[in-house]
């Protein structure tokens, strides 16, 4: 039976040990992995940008986490796991926890960041919302 799981990524330490996690896995449990990349546009509008301005950060922001999510997903496939990607836009840890439900996975395997715990205590990780929120089973890697 192959287990259906969402795998949030960024380009940070985290994400890379999720990958290694799936790749040490892949023999004990076949998987059907999607890599997905949130793009946090709340981030992108607070600093008021015009519309204009906003619209260009924005193209380029996508575009360079769709290279990300497709880096994660040819290193994947080099080591015999398959997987598909989708980048999407607004609150990560929303973003994360609607996608699971919507696609119906098995369950999230998300890394903190390792931002620091006094950070981590004042606003909260996007790995611990997760965790708290989605309704799916979520496997936290440290």
């Amino acid at each position: 039976m192959t287990v259906r799981v969402l795998v949030p990524v960024d380009d940070s330490l985290a994400a890379h040990r999720a990958l290694q996690y799936i790749i040490k896995m892949k023999e004990q449990m076949p998987m059907s992995v999607t890599l997905m990349i949130v793009v946090p546009m709340s981030q992108l509008e607070y600093h008021g940008f015009q519309q204009s301005q906003l619209e260009a950060i924005t193209a380029q922001t996508i575009a360079h986490c769709e290279k990300v999510v497709e880096k994660h997903r040819l290193k994947l496939e080099k080591s015999g796991v398959l997987a598909d990607t989708r980048v999407e836009r607004g609150n990560p840890a929303e973003a994360i926890c609607r996608v699971a439900v919507s696609e119906g996975v098995d369950f999230v395997i998300i890394s903190p960041n390792g931002s620091g715990k006094l950070s981590n205590m004042m606003f909260g990780s996007v790995a611990n919302k997760v965790v708290q929120e989605c309704s799916q089973p979520v496997f936290l890697l440290r």
